[in-house]
């Protein structure tokens, strides 16, 4: 498990919320691969190539940030080629994953007194 990521999401150009993670998981997800096996007993893969990533985790994020998310998750978010994505995830050392354009399809947030919160997200890759 890594150290800690941090995941940079921006939803509009300049607007962003940072969230500090040490259990990133990213599921490579292959849409519509069906694999068959025939009567002859040989096997048989069809793959569209359509794929995205999925990246879920749980952090640790500033009350000024959830009230950030609650404002603008809550408003009507336009999905285009470019936002809302993952500007940049910082690994470990110097490896970084950047503009993947994604749809927050779940936050939940767990009040932890003193001005932070603990969150949990699902950002899935938007691949229109």
């Amino acid at each position: 498990m890594a150290d800690e990521a941090q995941i940079i999401y921006e939803y509009t150009v300049g607007n962003d919320v940072e969230i500090k993670t040490n259990d990133l998981t990213i599921s490579y997800m292959r849409h519509g691969v069906q694999r068959t096996i025939r009567p002859d007993g040989n096997k048989y893969v069809d793959d569209p190539s359509i794929e995205y990533r999925v990246f879920t985790g749980t952090g640790i994020i500033s009350g000024t940030d959830q009230n950030e998310m609650n404002t603008v998750q809550m408003a009507a978010i336009t999905f285009d080629a470019s936002f809302p994505r993952i500007k940049k995830i910082y690994f470990t050392g110097a490896t970084t994953l950047t503009n993947i354009v994604v749809e927050l399809t779940n936050f939940s947030a767990n009040d932890l007194g003193f001005g932070f919160w603990e969150v949990s997200f699902t950002m899935e890759e938007y691949t229109a």
